[in-house]
């Protein structure tokens, strides 16, 4: 089904795309900074270190964060040229702060800790 976007809806694309943007950013800048502190392991142990893994899970998270990046790009291209796809905003994920995600990791450490 297509339909045009509202002002609204093109509004919110473009707070999303921002926010990813400096999401990319600080994501590449903790990638470099990473690699770059962490030389010293990454060379001696390259594939058996914390900091190999952490920069694994970085470049994962980077290219997550663009393709979503892409994916609003092209809606925003699309919206501009007329009709896309209806879409729908993501379900906003439970932070890291929220009492539910607070709960759900002491569950999990009582139950690590017997």
């Amino acid at each position: 089904m297509l339909s045009r976007l509202s002002a609204e809806e093109i509004a919110e694309l473009k707070a999303h795309h921002l926010a990813c943007s400096h999401l990319v950013k600080g994501c590449q800048d903790a990638t470099i900074r990473l690699r770059r502190d962490r030389a010293v392991q990454l060379s001696a142990h390259p594939h058996d270190s914390v900091e190999y893994r952490a920069v694994e899970i970085l470049e994962h998270v980077l290219g997550a964060w663009c393709e979503t990046i892409s994916i609003i790009r092209a809606s925003l291209n699309q919206s501009s040229s007329g009709e896309v796809a209806v879409w729908q905003k993501p379900a906003p994920w439970p932070s890291v702060f929220s009492e539910e995600t607070a709960g759900e990791h002491a569950q999990s450490a009582d139950r690590r800790a017997m």
